[in-house]
């Protein structure tokens, strides 16, 4: 196993069970200078990414990944992966469901980049009440 194979495992396996108590273990994957953007934003540096996932997985009830595939070459990987997660106020506390990749570039054994690529419509706007209707509205509109 090179040692991207060995970040890579390290990296599904905090994901698979990522809760506020493995932020303990982001140094063992990232980069004290990451940069890490999604489509809510962009973080810059360990401690700026500790916070963001703090402040996420504390609104959030449940929150699981599963990496569905991987591929990589020595400079970067690319990592697809489906979000199982709840939160109380998107559709009543209900279980859902989010499919994204993640493209991570490595720097001394770690992750120093990583942007992730997901539909935050589908994430978070979709299950608002009122908000979701008209944006499930929109896309059916653009489906035609």
């Amino acid at each position: 196993m090179n040692s991207h194979e060995a970040l890579l495992e390290r990296f599904s396996q905090f994901y698979l069970r990522l809760d506020e108590k493995r932020l303990v273990d982001l140094p063992e994957v990232y980069h004290h200078d990451v940069h890490f953007v999604d489509p809510v934003g962009e973080h810059q540096g360990l401690a700026a990414l500790e916070a963001y996932f703090r402040h996420s997985l504390s609104n959030l009830s449940y929150c699981h990944f599963s990496i569905t595939n991987m591929q990589q070459n020595p400079q970067q990987a690319y990592v697809c992966w489906h979000m199982t997660y709840a939160h109380p106020r998107l559709r009543r506390g209900h279980v859902l469901n989010l499919e994204g990749v993640s493209q991570l570039r490595f720097a001394e054994q770690r992750i120093i980049f990583q942007r992730d690529y997901y539909d935050l419509g589908a994430m978070l706007y979709e299950h608002i009440p009122l908000l979701g209707q008209a944006v499930l509205s929109i896309k059916k509109r653009l489906q035609a």
